[in-house]
């Protein structure tokens, strides 16, 4: 009877030994977004920050290791942050992006956010992506081997994380509504940062191809009124000439749930038309593009290839064009005018670099591929915030796998209310 017993007790330790190792094995976060006061550039004003940091909290986690990060808005503002090529395997309910994956977490309210690293490695950054928040709210990821792994290199004497940033004197939401309201270029900030310094000195199978134009554009001014774009105009911009609109519930719940009417499925392949884009004088009827909430659907682990055209209308630029949810390879770059037969025999197909983010040069192309492995509902866009904000931008949607480890997780189900 006593031996039964004590095996009896055993097995509870061994049982209680096993959920405190299951509890301990993921790390939880707390995030608290409110207001603080800094002074830059002899000027003090109160700020968005996380924590009360300025740039925000760095995380410091391992390679393939899940965190769970809280937000708690105690600002003014709807917030949403992103974890900036984090992939989130199956998992885009947590990527951040206001009205792509999710809503806004309004002011007064929170979410627990759940971060999936898994091929990641070396350092990445996280930061608020709703209007221009993250100019103050975001920080750094470093993301080390996995337990028991090293680093394929002698370990550092020390490791200071540098984050390169923006600081305007104005408050940032004001200039965000001004430049909104006048359809013309935003303020240039008043200093670039260094770890939210002004000037601080640091010690030392199936396939998918789609041909997607990015442009500035321009829209007529609404109204009666004069709007400070070109010819009084408000400046736009476009994917293979879409504007992208947010809806007013994220793409990724209306996707889940079949909510008509939120998005479509009809983001092209190609141009509509197809012209000399690198020309230095444009008819200007090609400065006026559509708008829309469009989508570009992708079968589970299909092999895709997307090669963005920079355009000379209203001036060329450059486009640091972002994926969330992937990596990709930079397989070929150029000038002038993609050319399908020609370009690809130049492809880097031996050692391509591997990004989460491409430069498309002024007036001219860059050609990304990746398999489409991640299901769910991802953003694409430029990572110009002014861009951003005139439509540079579309959604990419990757179909469920045939089995539930490649299908979309379930929502968290504290997912914030529209």
């Amino acid at each position: 009877m006593l031996l039964a017993m004590k095996a009896f007790i055993f097995q509870i330790l061994l049982f209680l030994l096993s959920v405190t190792f299951h509890c301990s094995a993921y790390s939880n976060y707390h995030f608290k977004v409110k207001e603080a006061t800094y002074t830059r550039l002899c000027h003090t004003k109160k700020i968005l920050t996380v924590n009360g940091q300025f740039p925000g909290p760095t995380l410091r986690v391992q390679k393939g290791e899940t965190i769970f990060v809280t937000v708690y808005n105690r600002g003014r503002y709807n917030i949403t942050i992103h974890w900036h090529g984090v992939k989130q395997p199956r998992n885009p309910w947590s990527d951040g992006p206001e009205y792509i994956t999710q809503c806004p977490i309004q002011p007064g309210g929170k979410f627990r956010q759940k971060v999936i690293f898994s091929a990641e490695e070396g350092t990445l950054w996280w930061h608020a992506h709703s209007d221009w928040q993250r100019a103050t709210v975001h920080g750094a990821i470093f993301i080390y081997p996995e337990h028991k792994t090293s680093f394929p290199f002698s370990a550092p004497y020390a490791e200071v994380p540098i984050i390169l940033g923006e600081w305007w004197k104005r408050d940032i939401v004001e200039v965000f509504e001004d430049f909104v309201r006048s359809g013309g270029s935003p303020n240039v900030s008043d200093s670039f940062t260094i770890n939210g310094q002004p000037g601080e000195l640091l010690p030392c199978s199936e396939s998918a191809k789609i041909l997607s134009t990015v442009s500035l554009n321009t829209f007529p001014c609404p109204g009666n009124r004069p709007c400070e774009g070109p010819n009084g105009t408000i400046f736009a911009a476009s994917m293979n000439n879409i504007s992208f609109e947010l809806p007013s519930i994220d793409v990724l719940e209306a996707y889940h749930y079949h909510i008509r009417g939120v998005f479509g499925h009809n983001f092209p392949s190609q141009p509509p038309l197809f012209f000399n884009f690198t020309e230095p004088f444009l008819p200007l009827i090609l400065q006026i593009p559509t708008r829309g909430t469009e989508a570009k659907v992708l079968h589970y682990n299909s092999t895709v290839e997307i090669v963005f055209q920079g355009t000379s209308l209203l001036g060329g630029i450059d486009h640091p064009m972002h994926l969330h949810g992937y990596s990709f390879y930079v397989v070929g770059w150029g000038f002038g005018n993609f050319d399908k037969n020609k370009d690809p025999e130049n492809y880097n197909l031996a050692d391509p670099p591997f990004r989460n983010t491409v430069s498309v040069p002024i007036n001219g192309w860059a050609a990304i591929r990746f398999k489409a492995y991640n299901p769910g509902v991802w953003f694409l866009h430029c990572h110009l915030d002014r861009h951003l904000t005139w439509g540079m931008e579309t959604v990419i949607i990757v179909t469920d796998g045939e089995d539930y480890r490649s299908s979309l997780l379930p929502p968290p189900p504290d997912m914030p209310p529209c």
